[in-house]
């Protein structure tokens, strides 16, 4: 009796449409990871710069609203090329770090004198958080400086990962070898 030869054409098809979809899941899980991590997995945990003001001990970092992390979706896909991203105004920014020009405003000068006043009663005496806190807030709201100049660190959530390839590459093989198992 002469057994029924697979049509390798169809396994191979279904196979590309099933990688897709694996593909899509994985990457954002492996985003999703980054942000719990709190850092960027390429061949090794590049952990994130903590925050220069920690006004909120505890938190993770690049998640204080969460919007960032939820803003993280599939861009595009095809059976060639899957590509997962974030529409966030900032998330560049935070993903490949740089310079960022602020102005400053007679509303914002009034939020540093409260800051500085959430840490220094009238009279200037420190009751709680640092002295250089203090400070800041204090030359910030009293700067004559038009405008703000913040160095935002490099904390990479999204890219190119060794690791990343890696386990995709070996989830790709182990489905392919067990679909040609069943055949």
């Amino acid at each position: 009796m002469l057994e029924k030869t697979p049509n390798f054409d169809k396994i191979a098809k279904q196979l590309i449409l099933d990688a897709q979809t694996i593909a899509e899941v994985e990457m954002i899980n492996f985003v999703m990871g980054n942000f719990e991590k709190q850092g960027f997995l390429d061949s090794s945990l590049q952990p994130w710069q903590e925050r220069a003001i920690d006004d909120d001990p505890g938190r993770a970092i690049l998640t204080k609203s969460g919007a960032l992390r939820d803003s993280v979706k599939l861009i595009s896909s095809s059976t060639k090329r899957v590509v997962v991203g974030s529409d966030s105004k900032y998330a560049k920014i935070h993903n490949e770090g740089g310079t960022i020009h602020i102005p400053i405003t007679k509303k914002m000068r009034k939020y540093f004198w409260y800051k500085y006043y959430t840490i220094a009663d009238k009279s200037g005496n420190i009751q709680s958080g640092s002295a250089s806190e203090a400070s800041m807030y204090k030359a910030i709201a009293l700067s004559r400086k038009t405008h703000l100049t913040v160095k935002i660190p490099k904390r990479q959530f999204i890219g190119e990962s060794v690791t990343f390839n890696r386990d995709i590459d070996t989830k790709f093989i182990k489905m392919i070898e067990r679909r040609f198992k069943t055949q």
